[in-house]
This record gives C-alpha cells, sequence and structure tokens, in this order.
C-alpha cells in the first residue's frame, strides 16, 4: 500500500523541485572522474528518484543501479523503469562489487556507510536526502498535540567513513487540492501505519491542505585518512 502510494503521488510532481535541487547539484557541484559513470539508488522504491533525478543528466551518461528490500517495489522499479538495473537486497549487504558505483543516492533510506564506503569508487560521491526540520509539519500538527521538528543524524552516520563535503536545504510548498492525493501523501509516511484513527481522520476528513516540505540534502565523498 505504502508503495502504490508512493508512485500515486510522487508521479504527480509535487516533489519535482526536489528532482531538480538533486540533479542541478550533481551537475554543478560534483565532478567525476569520467562521463561514464554507474548511479546506484540505495533504497528505490517504486524507482521513482533513480529515474528522475540519475537520468538525463547534462554532460554525464548514467548507468543506473537501484536496490530495495521490498520485492513489490522492485517489481514496480523494473516494469516502469525499463532502462534501468533494479533488485531487491538489503542495504547492509549489497551484491555490488568493491569500488564500482560513481555516485550513489539514499533517499528517505536507511544508512550504511560500511556499504556505501565498499562500493564506492575513490573520486564518487555519496548524496543523502532526509526530511529537514519541517518536513510535512502541517499533517504533523493535525496528528500530534505538539509539533516535534525532524532532526537528522546523517552526518553522524557517515562521518567515521566519508568527509561531509556541503549541505543543501530546498524548502517549498505544496498545495494538495484532492482528498485522494492528500491520503496518497499521508500513506507515503510514518504517520499513517502509527498514529490511531481517531488522530488521522484529522487529515482523511480534509479534501484540501497546503504543506511544507522540507528537505535536507548533505553530499559526502571518501575520507582519504579512513
Amino acid at each position: 500500500m505504502m508503495i502504490s502510494a508512493r508512485r500515486s503521488f510522487l508521479e504527480l510532481g509535487f516533489y519535482d523541485p526536489l528532482i531538480e535541487s538533486i540533479k542541478d547539484l550533481i551537475t554543478n557541484k560534483l565532478f567525476f572522474a569520467s562521463k561514464d559513470i554507474v548511479a546506484f539508488d540505495a533504497g528505490c522504491g517504486e524507482g521513482y528518484y533513480s529515474e528522475k533525478a540519475l537520468n538525463n543528466l547534462p554532460g554525464l551518461e548514467t548507468e543506473i543501479l537501484g536496490t530495495d528490500i521490498s520485492k513489490f517495489a522492485v517489481k514496480n522499479a523494473a516494469k516502469k523503469y525499463k532502462d534501468n538495473f533494479y533488485f531487491v537486497s538489503s542495504i547492509y549487504n549489497l551484491p555490488i562489487a568493491y569500488e564500482s558505483t560513481d555516485l550513489i543516492l539514499s533517499v528517505f533510506s536507511p544508512i550504511m556507510a560500511e556499504e556505501f564506503k565498499r562500493i564506492l569508487s575513490k573520486k564518487g560521491h555519496v548524496i543523502i536526502v532526509s526530511p529537514a526540520s519541517n518536513h510535512l509539519r502541517e499533517m504533523a500538527e493535525l496528528i500530534y498535540d505538539n509539533f516535534r521538528p525532524h532532526t537528522s543524524n546523517v552526518i553522524e552516520k557517515m562521518s567515521p567513513l566519508f568527509k561531509h563535503d556541503f549541505a543543501e536545504r530546498t524548502t517549498f510548498k505544496i498545495d494538495i487540492k484532492s482528498a485522494e492525493d492528500l491520503l496518497s501523501l499521508l500513506k507515503m509516511t510514518p504517520y499513517y501505519w502509527s498514529t490511531g484513527i481517531e488522530r488521522l481522520e484529522n487529515i482523511t476528513n480534509k479534501n484540501e491542505l497546503s504543506v511544507t516540505c522540507d528537505f535536507n540534502i548533505d553530499v559526502f565523498s571518501l575520507d582519504k585518512s579512513s
């Protein structure tokens, strides 16, 4: 249900500003040893981010790989984005050769720094997208009595093995004008799966909502001293 909701919502283009931020960052701020790169989506879900953010990059030719622990997600990704290669695996034990990927993208997915280091080429980059403090704030305020801003431990998880090169933040508002689209967004989040029906009705009874989308984008490269 979560995978179907992700596809229904993301395909509407609500997160296009995030996609453009990632593509702009790769194109204008990252440098690779060759224009032909292997790009890997770690925790690809139904494949939206790998297809939209890693494909058609100016000046680069990308071979796109993606993995997810969900067989249903991978099946959906492979069926829709036939030019990419998707497979089922755990992020903690990747069936990928040493130093064989040039770019790793992780969007709202588990992080395994040791495996990322093992598979990343010496001049490669890791991009990790995580929720910034106000992500989906308006939805949370309808569910909880007190809003707690999101916190991030991405740098803490990556810093023993990687150098934190820089961080960006992408924030924008989306206006959802359909109860169906709002429900799809809700089902993408942990809120839907961990909140009682009574609280969820504060959202599911609405036909429209303006929501803040707030993302941290952190970029890492190999720490040569590690």
